[in-house]
């Protein structure tokens, strides 16, 4: 019954972010995903994987070939699907008890449901063994897949979430990278006296304001907390700091600094305003600093800083938004040793360096991106990262889903006068109706 809730959980959690796939390959028979060992003592190991754009894909099978090479004994047969169909898949295969040997998930609380329900092995055992791989993870991704001590999932592909500035609107404006919180409200509000929009900000779709709240709430709400309230089980979301967090991103608006209508526009918009010099700064994350250096002519044109803490506040200073895809093994894996020695082959620096510069895929790792294989402002952005204790999750993979969807439609309501408190009580009943129907 337990990995019937858990795969209907999954079947509905989110996507994460703009870390998406596109196209899906066939799928296979489930009943395929048994793990296998040949008369001539060949290991056979089932791989789920996320990739199957040709420019991935291809990176992924030399890999497999390269590691293959070096152990004559195992064979990594992959199945690639799409980010959407990858969930719908994961479900089928948890609810028939059918996962494969090894399979991709994302971060956070995606990775904590296959850890409840018993469906991920606890890797800690292999990562204490072996303290140089333990070691060459950034922590803050590597401590975003381990609950309670335990870690269910290593990170081989990662973004974080930062501040964009235009650097010309910057020095027009006499402006420095603010350090904190009331510096950063006094940039706001002097480029909004300078006929200026702030913040490039637009939530038609509304996982845009998803990606604020939950680098609001890992900023003011206390970790133990969140912990409790991310978990569908558990959650009730009913500490006041939640609504401070929502009070917080709601001043932004009322307060002119997102400019205007931003309920009527999209992400996509509001990064043309960014890069057209339009508006002075914009949320966004290390897999679309590409985006940015193309639209605008050069990487110079723009920087980046991670958002100030706010004085006072209960989180962890040193969190920072983003999130991370993860490797996991099944729980049934007959030959966990075998399947763990291929995840670590997959996330040794050399392949982690290979990674970023073949598929362009940022990896997870200490000193893993750098100059030669990326650009300089990405090679930046990953130095900075090796500081930070935590990632704060997308919130849309973050919670439950319909507890995310029950979050981004009142922030929306809050975008056009919904109160930060009926926005929680929102958040509060759908979170209740989960945990009810979990307990059932």
């Amino acid at each position: 019954m337990k990995k019937k809730i858990i795969a209907a959980v999954l079947a509905l959690t989110m996507t994460a972010g703009l870390i998406t796939g596109c196209a899906t390959s066939g799928s296979k028979d489930s009943k395929d995903t048994k793990q296998s060992e040949s008369s001539d003592g060949i290991v056979t190991l089932k791989l789920l994987n996320k990739y199957p754009e040709d420019n991935y894909r291809v990176y992924f099978e030399e890999a497999i070939k390269e590691f293959e090479a070096q152990h004559e004994n195992i064979k990594v047969e992959m199945e690639n699907v799409s980010d959407e169909a990858i969930k719908d898949k994961l479900s089928v295969m948890a609810s028939g008890g059918e996962m494969p040997d090894i399979f991709f998930s994302w971060s956070g609380e995606y990775v904590k449901k296959f850890a409840r329900g018993g469906m991920a092995l606890d890797l800690t055992s292999y990562l204490e063994a072996d303290s140089e791989w333990k070691e060459g993870f950034l922590p803050a991704f590597l401590n975003n897949s381990t609950f309670d001590g335990e870690t269910y999932g290593v990170p081989y592909r990662s973004g974080i979430m930062y501040m964009m500035y235009n650097k010309a609107v910057f020095e027009e404006n006499k402006l420095t990278i603010p350090e904190t919180w009331d510096d950063f409200l006094n940039t706001c509000n002097t480029l909004k006296e300078n006929g200026m929009t702030p913040i490039a900000f637009g939530n038609s779709s509304p996982w845009y304001a998803a990606w604020w709240i939950g680098q609001l709430n890992a900023m003011m709400v206390p970790a133990d907390t969140t912990a409790k309230d991310y978990n569908p089980e558990t959650g009730e979301f009913t500490d006041l700091a939640y609504v401070g967090a929502v009070q917080a991103f709601l001043d932004l608006n009322n307060n002119g600094y997102f400019g205007n209508n931003v309920n009527s526009k999209d992400y996509y918009q509001v990064r043309e305003e960014f890069c057209a010099g339009k508006a002075g700064m914009m949320l966004d994350a290390t897999p679309q600093f590409s985006q940015f250096t193309d639209t605008m002519g050069s990487e110079d044109a723009w920087g980046f800083f991670k958002i100030p803490t706010m004085e006072g506040a209960k989180g962890d200073p040193g969190v920072v938004g983003g999130g991370a895809e993860v490797y996991c093994i099944s729980s049934d894996c007959k030959y966990p040793d075998e399947a763990v020695e291929f995840i670590k082959f997959m996330t040794t620096k050399e392949q982690g360096i290979k990674q970023t510069k073949e598929a362009g895929l940022p990896n997870a790792l200490i000193g893993g991106i750098t100059e030669e294989n990326s650009s300089p402002a990405l090679a930046e952005a990953y130095k900075e990262a090796e500081i930070y204790t935590n990632i704060a999750d997308w919130l849309d993979t973050a919670v439950e889903a319909s507890v995310a969807d029950q979050y981004m439609t009142s922030l929306q309501e809050g975008l056009d006068g919904k109160s930060a408190e009926d926005i929680m009580k929102d958040v509060q009943a759908a979170a209740k109706e989960m945990k009810d129907s979990m307990s059932r």
